[in-house]
């Protein structure tokens, strides 16, 4: 199957890639000049608020799905930056649509549990849609022109996604970990809450949806629910980090540009149903994710001896 990855610089991009690249015809794209981790697939610029870039792509690659891993992730610079944040996550997808449709793609969109309100999550697909920041807004719009598309579409919402990545990219598990390597007091809240989201595991589900056709809204979130400050918590344990250097404060003391839903975090009971897929818990994830950087920083000492 040939498939088009976007934003695959990202944390879940690279997983994506490496996975489905192992079964797949798998091209990659992304908004920098190059592809920022090891992976033998070919790699293009594209930017997806320019029409011409992505259908130069579609048309040369004639993909059979879309994994649309991109996206204006920056909660408090959506409020900002509103412009710039529509224009990636909404239009750039209506752009995808456009280009995507003399071909029928299955596009695979990776959405949010920032489309709800946070005032009584785990949330399930049919659960009242309220975003309360703009990002949420603009990756529940997204959401719409996807399903108003009459393409084959999979949209997964996710949460709190974490993972090790060849290319360093920002999540809440490398923050941690380096800020407490340092010996350095971090605060982190104790009053939002998910179910944190291991990216291979999603890389996993996102493959799986593309291989078995499945169309439609689904949740995909980690087995443990549980706030920062208790994730935190975890990733000092299995990093044998000290966690009297973690201080709990709460949201509001953090004075954040943009609301944050509280009880957020999906249920995947619809997804499970669906499809043969494994929940992680946060123990086993970041187990596994220390197994990987610990092979990555073995590998670079070999290299450079």
């Amino acid at each position: 199957m040939r498939i088009l990855i976007t934003g695959a610089n990202g944390m879940l991009g690279e997983k994506c890639s490496l996975k489905m690249s192992e079964k797949h015809e798998v091209f990659a794209s992304d908004v920098q000049e190059d592809l920022q981790f090891k992976c033998p697939i070919p790699y293009t610029k594209i930017d997806l608020t320019e029409p011409k870039q992505i259908k130069a792509v579609v048309e040369k690659f004639e993909p059979e799905a879309i994994i649309n891993c991109a996206a204006y992730t920056d909660v408090d610079g959506s409020e900002d930056n509103q412009e710039l944040a529509r224009a990636i996550n909404v239009q750039g997808v209506q752009n995808l649509i456009d280009v995507a449709k003399p071909y029928n793609a299955h596009i695979v969109h990776i959405s949010t549990d920032y489309v709800f309100d946070g005032s009584s999550g785990p949330y399930e697909e049919d659960d009242e849609i309220n975003p309360i920041n703009f990002y949420g807004k603009t990756k529940f719009e997204s959401e719409k022109v996807l399903v108003e598309s009459n393409l084959p579409v999979t949209i997964i919402r996710t949460n709190v996604l974490f993972g090790n990545s060849q290319s360093k990219a920002a999540n809440f598990v490398n923050w941690v970990v380096e800020n407490l390597r340092k010996g350095e007091t971090i605060k982190v809240v104790n009053d939002q809450f998910g179910n944190p989201t291991w990216v291979n595991g999603l890389a996993e589900v996102a493959q799986k949806v593309i291989e078995q056709k499945l169309e439609g809204i689904f949740h995909y979130g980690g087995e443990d629910y549980l706030s920062r400050f208790e994730f935190a918590l975890e990733i000092a344990d299995v990093f044998s980090l000290d966690n009297k250097l973690i201080e709990k404060v709460t949201t509001r003391a953090l004075s954040q540009k943009a609301e944050r839903p509280y009880k957020a975090g999906l249920i995947s009971d619809k997804l499970k149903k669906s499809l043969d897929i494994k929940l992680y818990s946060i123990k086993d994830a970041l187990k596994h994710m220390k197994a990987e950087i610990e092979e990555t920083e073995e590998q670079k000492d070999a290299e450079s001896q």
